[in-house]
């Protein structure tokens, strides 16, 4: 018998009284196990963790032989590499038959252009002056899609994405090129929709309904009070309740609306104030919406080149996130359960395996881009990744004048995932960070060479679980102790409701 090595142990620091003295070690942290492959993840004892430590070093005894048991049917432990090689094997050709049959995502970018000037646009100068997709284009494009699926031997169905710029800009240009869109969708069955900044969104409304688009994305950034101090029109005009008309106009026609929410120092505290009036406006409880959030964050790595020098090309990909953001967001939930209620939030994607007694849902690749999207630009190249239209040093092709596919530049992205980064394979939380981290921030700061790793530092990742961990666990032992159960004392029932196991399914 062995122990996994993709078990994790993750430390954790709870509010007092919610567990006994025995799970809490010298710093007064609780320990958790968590295997991505077997799904498990449990809050352990120091006596059972005592036992997975002996294993470790070949020194078990008679006393451990029933908690190891334990522990090897919660898959912490094999019976041989063999046994563990052929379930961590299983695990990722399932993944990969999966992603073979997903639907496809091609994105049309009509034009670059937005009418838009928000300080974190990731387009920048590309938003102010571009080409456009001609008919012949968009029926380039429409014709590429077949290709591209062979090419990726993708069995799925592909959908189709309105993106930008600002693809719902209401020009006669712009009202024209996403009839043509959205019509030649409809005709082949594609489902569609788009991602757009909603301030005219109510005069499409009709058009998206005729070709049965069914759902939109919106960004806004909290109250109109901090929302229009970024979100704002060229001349600095607020746009606040433009984007409300045209999400009231959307659901109102029966059209499902996702709410991106862009966090950062700036606007973290006010979430609890947009919660307040979502809540007022009936959206948190709409089951035509979805609130969710993302952080902004700096795109400088988007402009490297492998020719940039390699101090230069490092500086560049450096940053993202803002320091301390993380922790200021978790603190204002911890304060604001409504917040919590509106976006369930789940960086580290273990709030279903903590709360709901769920597997842990492994991730074997860190960016859907590389695998399932594609994005046609004005220029007539093709892109994997949306953050990365107009760089044409990240282009994987054409489609007009005529189709090429750069397969030399696409195949090590699309296939690069947690076995194929070297860094990676050897690393015990790889599953819980998709591998490698930005895909494109790897190929930037290595020269160009997609099996390298960009990652944060595996005491980062770990970091990032834990910190969701403190902030899941109490409100999940809170509710489970509310539920009090008797069980018959020295039972595994007994001992799953003792705090250990506490989430056997």
């Amino acid at each position: 018998m062995q122990v996994s090595a993709n078990t994790v142990e993750f430390r954790v620091e709870l509010p007092p009284d919610l567990v006994g003295p025995e799970y809490l070690d010298k710093d007064g942290k609780v320990s958790l196990l968590a295997n991505a492959v077997s799904g498990s993840m449990d809050l352990v004892s120091r006596s059972e963790l005592s036992s997975l430590e002996r294993l470790r070093v070949g020194r078990t005894s008679e006393e451990d032989r029933d908690i190891l048991t334990a522990f090897r049917e919660r898959g912490y432990v094999y019976e041989d590499a063999a046994a563990e090689q052929k379930a961590y094997r299983d695990l990722v050709d399932g993944y990969f038959r999966t992603i073979q049959e997903a639907p496809f995502q091609f994105m049309f970018i009509p034009s670059f252009v937005c009418n838009l000037a928000c300080s974190y646009c990731f387009e920048g100068e590309l938003t102010t002056k571009s080409p456009q997709m001609s008919e012949e284009m968009i029926e380039a494009a429409f014709d590429s899609i077949p290709m591209i699926q062979e090419l990726h031997e993708n069995s799925g169905p592909p959908y189709i994405t309105l993106f930008g710029g600002e693809p719902l800009l209401d020009t006669a240009y712009q009202r024209w090129a996403v009839e043509e869109i959205l019509k030649r969708a409809y005709d082949r069955g594609y489902p569609s929709t788009a991602i757009t900044n909603g301030v005219d969104l109510d005069k499409y409304v009709p058009l998206l309904k005729q070709y049965g688009c069914e759902e939109v994305q919106v960004s806004l950034d909290g109250t109109p009070s901090v929302h229009d101090q970024r979100r704002v029109f060229r001349n600095g005009r607020p746009t606040f309740h433009r984007i409300e008309r045209g999400i009231d106009a959307a659901l109102d026609a029966g059209v499902r609306v996702l709410i991106r929410l862009l966090v950062d120092r700036d606007s973290v505290d006010d979430m609890p104030n947009f919660a307040e009036m979502a809540q007022e406006k009936g959206w948190i409880d709409n089951p035509l919406v979805t609130l969710f959030y993302g952080f902004t964050k700096q795109t400088t790595f988007l402009y490297v080149t492998p020719d940039h020098p390699e101090e230069r090309r490092r500086t560049m990909v450096r940053g993202d996130v803002k320091p301390g953001l993380s922790e200021a967001f978790f603190e204002m939930l911890r304060a604001n359960p409504l917040v919590d209620d509106m976006l369930k939030p789940d960086p580290a994607r273990i709030r279903s395996a903590v709360m709901e007694g769920d597997r842990i849902h492994p991730n074997l690749q860190g960016c859907s881009a590389g695998t399932s999207v594609i994005a046609f630009d004005p220029n007539g190249k093709l892109y994997g990744c949306p953050e990365t239209v107009g760089r044409p040093q990240h282009a994987c092709g054409s489609y007009a004048p005529e189709f090429r596919y750069a397969r030399a530049y696409r195949e090590p992205w699309r296939h690069r995932h947690v076995d194929t980064v070297e860094m990676c394979r050897q690393c015990n939380v790889k599953l819980f960070c998709g591998g490698g981290g930005c895909p494109i921030k790897a190929w930037a700061a290595s020269g160009g060479n997609f099996d390298t790793c960009y990652c944060p530092k595996v005491e980062t990742i770990k970091s990032n679980v834990e910190r969701e961990l403190a902030y899941l666990l109490p409100m999940a032992l809170r509710r489970r102790n509310t539920n009090t159960v008797t069980k018959e004392k020295g039972t595994w029932q007994e001992m799953s409701q003792a705090g250990s196991f506490p989430w056997m399914s």
